[in-house]
Protein backbone atom coordinates (compact mmCIF):
# COMPACT_ATOMS: atom_id res chain seq x y z
CA UNK A 1 0.00 0.00 0.00
CA UNK A 2 2.99 2.35 0.54
CA UNK A 3 4.27 1.63 -2.33
CA UNK A 4 1.23 2.74 -4.58
CA UNK A 5 0.55 5.77 -2.04
CA UNK A 6 4.32 6.71 -3.14
CA UNK A 7 3.69 5.94 -6.90
CA UNK A 8 1.16 9.19 -6.85
CA UNK A 9 3.14 12.02 -7.83
CA UNK A 10 0.53 14.74 -6.84
CA UNK A 11 1.05 13.61 -3.28
CA UNK A 12 5.42 13.03 -3.38
CA UNK A 13 5.23 16.49 -4.77
CA UNK A 14 2.69 18.09 -2.15
CA UNK A 15 4.92 16.51 0.78
CA UNK A 16 8.20 17.24 -1.06
CA UNK A 17 6.59 21.21 -0.93
CA UNK A 18 5.27 21.09 2.92
CA UNK A 19 9.03 19.56 3.81
CA UNK A 20 11.06 22.60 2.00
CA UNK A 21 8.71 24.81 3.30
CA UNK A 22 8.85 24.13 7.10
CA UNK A 23 12.40 23.56 6.21
CA UNK A 24 12.85 27.31 5.62
CA UNK A 25 10.11 28.75 7.34
CA UNK A 26 12.34 27.34 10.72
CA UNK A 27 15.46 28.12 9.23
CA UNK A 28 14.20 32.13 8.42
CA UNK A 29 12.35 32.33 11.74
CA UNK A 30 15.78 31.27 13.55
CA UNK A 31 17.91 33.78 11.55
CA UNK A 32 15.35 37.04 12.01
CA UNK A 33 15.14 36.41 15.71
CA UNK A 34 18.81 36.29 15.56
CA UNK A 35 19.99 38.76 13.87
CA UNK A 36 17.06 41.03 15.59
CA UNK A 37 18.31 39.91 19.28
CA UNK A 38 21.67 40.42 18.45
CA UNK A 39 20.74 43.73 17.67
CA UNK A 40 19.86 44.27 20.78
CA UNK A 41 15.69 44.49 20.16
CA UNK A 42 14.01 43.23 23.44
CA UNK A 43 12.29 39.46 22.81
CA UNK A 44 9.21 40.53 24.41
CA UNK A 45 8.68 43.26 22.32
CA UNK A 46 9.73 40.67 19.22
CA UNK A 47 6.83 38.77 19.81
CA UNK A 48 4.02 41.03 21.00
CA UNK A 49 4.40 43.95 18.97
CA UNK A 50 6.44 42.92 16.15
CA UNK A 51 5.26 39.55 15.98
CA UNK A 52 2.62 39.59 13.16
CA UNK A 53 3.86 41.92 10.43
CA UNK A 54 7.00 39.96 10.80
CA UNK A 55 5.49 36.53 10.79
CA UNK A 56 4.00 36.97 8.18
CA UNK A 57 6.47 38.36 6.21
CA UNK A 58 8.34 35.22 7.22
CA UNK A 59 5.87 33.10 6.08
CA UNK A 60 5.65 35.02 2.41
CA UNK A 61 9.03 34.63 1.81
CA UNK A 62 9.19 30.96 3.02
CA UNK A 63 6.81 30.00 0.61
CA UNK A 64 8.53 32.51 -2.37
CA UNK A 65 11.79 30.94 -1.33
CA UNK A 66 10.14 27.37 -1.08
CA UNK A 67 8.66 27.86 -4.88
CA UNK A 68 11.96 28.87 -6.37
CA UNK A 69 13.72 25.42 -4.91
CA UNK A 70 10.90 23.17 -6.02
CA UNK A 71 11.24 25.20 -9.97
CA UNK A 72 12.06 22.27 -11.87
Amino acid sequence: MLNAIRRLSFLNNKTRWIGWFVTVHLALSFLVLTLLVGMGINPTLLVSVLGAPLWIGVAFASKYLTDKIMED
